[in-house]
């Protein structure tokens, strides 16, 4: 039988270490940080009725909790804890600023919790943040006004929230943006125009909230919009002529319940691609235009309340 001794010494040095690598493999586990930013979460949380976060638990490899993905580094990448309208999938409690350790999360989906407050103010900690959902929860406070240096977001979305203050400027800094959400929360004060940088947007909802003033004029700006959403705020003045250049692909243009005034523009009758049309209780004059003829695929028109 052979002995360790009668191997050359670089070969025992390199069982050795692979040896130990392998049981390094075995034993690898999340991040300590990430683990404990993820219980700090739980902590935060005073009631799970469904037992979302039952399998989160200390001393556990946080990469196998229920909702939570890792990168190969073993790094929290992705959170995801969702539920559904009408079901008992909820979490009441506060949102844990400790969120902010995970530094390489970059999708983070908080849908349908109900009963979850707190501010987003933690996002500012997250350099590699790519997509954020917090939607239907009860966030409240200010978007903070640096969220325009997360430059990675793709996707952003507060959507049905109780968000108060104005919309930052700074958010035009994101050029990556394809869906801004911001809709169906207490959010007040104009469109920023710093939006016209947005040239990636193909998504835009700002509906349900107290905006004013008027539209900007810089729909040009957004070749790939295909959702326009305004409805249910204060906006005044004309619809701008802007609007005009997203005739070949808008799909839902919705400017409902505001204050609008001006005769109904004839060049929405360009927009063939239109599935919905919302102008309803505003203060349009006139007539209606001749050229909605040409609107043969629109399943949604609504002009009442003028």
């Amino acid at each position: 039988m052979l002995s360790f001794s009668q191997f050359p010494v670089p070969l025992f040095f390199f069982l050795s270490i692979l040896t130990l690598q392998c049981l390094t493999s075995i034993a690898a586990k999340c991040h300590m940080d990430d683990e404990s930013a993820l219980l700090a979460f739980k902590s935060g949380i005073t009631s799970d009725p469904s037992g979302m976060l039952a399998s989160w638990k200390a001393g556990t490899d946080c990469c196998t909790w229920s909702s939570v993905s890792c990168g190969e580094d073993n790094r929290v990448t992705s959170l995801s804890l969702s539920g559904q309208p009408g079901k008992n999938e909820i979490l009441s409690g506060t949102i844990s600023s400790s969120l902010s350790k995970l530094k390489k999360l970059n999708s983070l989906y908080l849908f349908y919790l109900k009963n979850l407050t707190g501010t987003p103010n933690f996002l500012l900690g997250l350099p590699e943040i790519g997509y954020v959902y917090i939607e239907n929860n009860k966030l409240s406070g200010r978007i903070p006004t640096s969220i325009g240096n997360l430059t990675q977001l793709v996707a952003l979305s507060f959507f049905g929230n109780q968000l108060t203050g104005p919309i930052p400027s700074s958010i035009g800094q994101i050029t990556q943006l394809t869906q801004l959400k911001l809709g169906d929360n207490l959010l007040t004060g104009t469109i920023p125009k710093t939006f016209s940088k947005l040239k990636s947007l193909n998504y835009l909802n700002l509906e349900k909230n107290q905006l004013s003033g008027s539209i900007p004029n810089f729909f040009n700006s957004f070749p790939e919009l295909i959702i326009l959403r305004l409805s249910y705020n204060k906006f005044t003045g004309n619809i701008p002529t802007s609007i005009a250049t997203l005739a070949s692909q808008l799909r839902f243009l919705e400017l409902g319940h505001n204050y609008l005034t001006g005769q109904i523009p004839d060049f929405l009758g360009k927009f063939r691609a239109l599935d919905t049309l919302d102008l309803s209780s505003n203060k349009f004059s006139r007539t209606v235009p001749k050229s909605f003829a040409n609107l043969t695929k629109i399943f949604n028109l609504d002009l009442v309340g003028n």
